[in-house]
């Protein structure tokens, strides 16, 4: 008699042990899965607060030197994936200061502006480029964002009516599955292009151009 009531309250068998192992562990893994979702999206979220500040800092410098970024070949026009432009050591103002209301102070301007915010986009956003250019047909349901602009006439029947953009783009550790980040059947492509680069997912207006 007080044998079997010894054998009755034992303790756990190996096999209930084990079940008990295999619960906890499936709950461990939801856990950490839930944090590495949490970081991607922490870390997407400071992506694009730091896209936001880099192209509104270009668009400030662009309006600071007004003449040059309305002029019908701009030198701000610019892809950073070209590289950073060679600055002249006369450009360089971070040694050379520049003479108050002299045009080539203007110039040069753009070229130091250009060559500082190119490494800073290509060292701050994995995979980072930018697109300075007017455009007309800044965003479309079926494409989305793209790095091509194209400028048409507008309220004066000339292309430099189009808007003035700024385009952003990194490789995102997301990606836009159809039918759940997008509608399915939409052809908006996803955050990063099928060759891994990095495709535009900010644009920010930094002249209005003139309305038709």
């Amino acid at each position: 008699m007080g044998q079997s009531s010894c054998r009755e309250t034992a303790g756990f068998t190996m096999l209930e042990a084990l079940v008990a192992i295999v619960v906890l562990a499936i709950g461990v893994l939801g856990v950490a899965n839930l944090l590495i979702k949490s970081f991607r999206f922490s870390q997407q979220a400071s992506y694009d607060t730091l896209a936001l500040q880099l192209a509104s800092d270009m668009a400030d410098r662009m309006r600071a030197n007004n003449a040059q970024m309305l002029a019908s070949n701009s030198g701000y026009f610019f892809d950073t994936s070209t590289g950073a432009p060679a600055v002249p050591t006369g450009a360089n103002f971070f040694t050379t200061p520049c003479a108050s209301g002299s045009t080539v102070c203007a110039a040069n301007m753009v070229t130091f502006d250009l060559a500082e915010w190119t490494r800073r986009v290509q060292t701050a956003l994995p995979g980072g480029r930018a697109v300075i250019c007017r455009d007309s047909s800044i965003y479309s349901n079926a494409a989305g964002y793209t790095w091509a602009c194209n400028a048409t006439a507008g309220g004066t029947g000339q292309a430099s009516d189009s808007p003035i953009v700024i385009k952003m783009g990194w490789v995102s550790r997301f990606t836009d599955k159809p039918g759940v980040d997008v509608a399915t059947g939409t052809a908006m492509p996803d955050t990063q292009a099928a060759n891994g680069s990095a495709t535009p997912q900010i644009v920010i207006v930094a002249n209005p151009g003139v309305s038709n």
